[in-house]
């Protein structure tokens, strides 16, 4: 049960991102055939930070219940190996601990400039980043035992 949830879980975060991109890359497609006037760039805003999220939830969770749907219990019901819950535990530890460090950091840069965008995206995405990162570092050590 708990692989299957995590499986799931996995399969919603790749619609997240997945619907996200789709839905950017329509819109942006969209906005370059309809010609839609980018003055100031509140088009582009609605696109990026209302349109596309709410695509991005609904396509998470289209993926989410056809996996939970498809995956079934065909099998028995085996047993977790002895100490899985511990791992999950530290990978969730390291996943909050991840998140916490990546919003010290947005703190810590609060109110500078920068001079690219990829640099002012990496701090925005910092927090995200130290999640998934920290925790997919958990995982694998834990694997190599």
């Amino acid at each position: 049960m708990g692989m299957r949830l995590l499986k799931t879980l996995l399969v919603m975060l790749a619609g997240l991102v997945g619907g996200y991109l789709a839905a950017l890359g329509v819109g942006l497609a969209a906005f370059d055939v309809f010609e839609v006037s980018q003055f100031e760039g509140a088009n582009a805003m609605g696109l990026a930070f209302f349109i596309c999220p709410m695509v991005a939830v609904v396509s998470a969770l289209v993926a989410g219940i056809w996996y939970w749907i498809v995956s079934g219990r065909r099998n028995p019901e085996t047993r977790a190996a002895p100490g899985a819950k511990i791992r999950i535990a530290w990978v969730v530890v390291a996943a909050v601990g991840g998140w916490l460090a990546g919003l010290l950091l947005q703190w810590l840069l609060a109110g500078r400039s920068y001079e690219t965008y990829v640099v002012a995206l990496a701090v925005s995405l910092a927090s995200w980043l130290g999640a998934i990162g920290l925790a997919a570092a958990a995982w694998w050590m834990q694997r190599r035992d």
